[in-house]
């Protein structure tokens, strides 16, 4: 892909001083050596066909298919009261598998609604209730109006579990 976005630019960069060069008046050989370089065998006096300038598709500010809080905030709630009810047992390492398979299955699920334009970040906490705090902080450098969060927790007697979703509209 790097390499067809070099070319490309490439092009265009000949096309520009080809242009710029086709201005200018021949002056001895250097100008047919340029002409000839660029690959370019017209006729003295013979206008050069314009090639079609291709534009980059117009912008969209909007999404098609906006993200809807409410139904983000049921799919985190179904995941979480599904996976953490009154049957599940805190323990180290099996509480770590079980959170990263909750944060996908919940982003995937939240992808199935076809939000168009918006990355998901899900991050599932689990800990135990053994009389420690716990602090926790995000920073984003986001858009007020167009990104968000859905946050969802779960409080047993024994242990947490705290689901954040930011959702970041992707233009």
């Amino acid at each position: 892909m790097a390499a067809a976005a070099a070319k490309n630019w490439s092009g265009l960069v000949n096309l520009y001083l080809g242009q710029e060069r086709e201005k200018r008046p021949a002056s001895s050989q250097r100008g047919s050596l340029t002409k000839s370089h660029m690959g370019v065998s017209l006729p003295m006096g013979a206008p050069a066909a314009k090639p079609t300038m291709r534009f980059m598709p117009t912008y969209r500010l909007e999404s098609k298919n906006p993200l809807n809080k409410e139904r983000v905030e049921n799919i985190i709630k179904a995941v979480m009261n599904r996976h953490y009810n009154d049957e599940y047992m805190f323990h180290p390492k099996h509480s770590l598998h079980m959170a990263a398979q909750v944060s996908e299955e919940i982003k995937n699920r939240i992808k199935l609604d076809n939000y168009d334009r918006y990355r998901y970040i899900v991050l599932v906490t689990v800990g135990e209730f053994l009389m420690q705090g716990l602090y926790s902080m995000v920073n984003f450098l986001w858009d007020a109006e167009k990104d968000g969060f859905v946050t969802y927790s779960v409080e047993r007697p024994s242990y947490f579990a705290v689901c954040t979703t930011f959702y970041l509209y992707y233009d």
